[in-house]
């Protein structure tokens, strides 16, 4: 038990499975038998589950008679300081924010009554040192990404030669580009089908988004920028049906394996690609960051459609086809901005060797 980093759920102390349980009791708002956390998606319970897996395998490693422990008794500060650590020595200082941000949040829907104000103290803290050291400097403006994305597709179909290998160069630029003008979530991003969320518009592409699919249980729409047109429609047309059993399902997001991608995957693609591009790991979410950056710096005057772009309009289920056309207008004007300031830059300048 002392070597494993993340403590699976089955080795978790009894209290621990029962408090985790009783979090998601979905019951009823009225009679209050509704769990704290069964209003979460199940993405937000996959993630809440690892931060808390992370503390118990701590626990297990450096402290284990800790786990006979109540679960709320056992979290000091003294024990909250050790863990972190432990978790600066291991990696960023955003790696331990999110850490003490998920054990925070669990321990608010697995133990409310205790409130943990210290706790959010320390993780506000936390959080607020590690934004400016580790998240800008790692940002690349996104015409630089979609060059990038672009070159890939290009030079892909110059070698006139469909291998697994450049079947996946085609793909993985075609995602690139994709994110460069339209940064959306990576579940979203998984989410993307042919037949469902790819409609053809005349000469364009539109893609929508379901409620499902995003945050905000909220449609989403984006006419594809004329630049990426082409790319898309090779991918559909040439590309896609060429990956292994392709056809046997509908995400965009085709595999060499025969199976979609899923979302942590596609993450790994996005940071593999741009490290070995521009020295600069980015995550799917550090697209949304930049999108953000480009049009504080570059186009100041735009900054009012930054909601739009990252999908943040108002969450009025009233407003919702207000939402939806703000959005759609606002992606439409941030990738003309994105792809004017591309063809002004010039080829991007990329990590030699990559």
């Amino acid at each position: 038990m002392a070597t494993l980093k993340y403590l699976p759920f089955k080795l978790w102390p009894e209290a621990d499975r029962a408090a985790w349980a009783a979090a998601f009791v979905a019951g009823d708002i009225f009679d209050e038998t509704q769990g704290p956390g069964a209003h979460l998606a199940p993405g937000s319970r996959r993630t809440l589950r690892v931060a808390y897996r992370r503390w118990l395998g701590f626990l297990a490693a450096h402290d284990p008679e800790a786990l006979h422990l109540a679960p709320a008794a056992r979290l000091t500060r003294q024990r909250l300081a050790a863990f972190v650590a432990v978790l600066q020595a291991e990696g960023a200082a955003t790696t331990t924010a999110i850490a003490i941000h998920g054990l925070y949040l669990t321990m608010r829907i697995t133990a409310p009554e205790h409130g943990w104000t210290w706790l959010g103290e320390i993780r506000s803290a936390l959080t607020a040192r590690a934004r400016p050291a580790d998240r800008f400097e790692r940002l690349v403006p996104p015409w630089q990404v979609l060059d990038l994305g672009i070159g890939m597709m290009d030079g892909a179909v110059k070698t006139k030669d469909w291998t697994p290998e450049t079947l996946r160069d085609y793909r993985d630029g075609l995602l690139l580009a994709l994110l460069a003008l339209w940064p959306i979530r990576r579940r979203s991003l998984a989410a993307l089908t042919v037949t469902e969320h790819i409609m053809h518009q005349g000469d364009s592409f539109r893609l929508r988004l379901f409620p499902e699919d995003t945050k905000a249980k909220r449609s989403e729409e984006y006419v594809l920028d004329e630049i990426l047109v082409p790319y898309l429609d090779r991918y559909l047309r040439e590309v896609r049906p060429r990956f292994l059993a392709a056809l046997d399902h509908d995400s965009l997001w085709a595999s060499s394996r025969g199976s979609p991608l899923c979302a942590d995957t596609l993450r790994q693609i996005v940071r593999r690609r741009t490290k070995a591009a521009f020295g600069k790991a980015m995550a799917v979410h550090d697209m949304r960051r930049a999108a953000a950056t480009f049009l504080a710096i570059e186009a100041p005057e735009q900054v009012g459609i930054i909601p739009g772009v990252l999908q943040q309009a108002s969450p009025e289920v009233g407003e919702q086809h207000y939402n939806l056309a703000r959005s759609a207008a606002a992606s439409r004007r941030f990738a003309s901005h994105v792809t004017a300031f591309r063809k002004r830059r010039g080829p991007a300048r990329r990590k030699s060797g990559g």
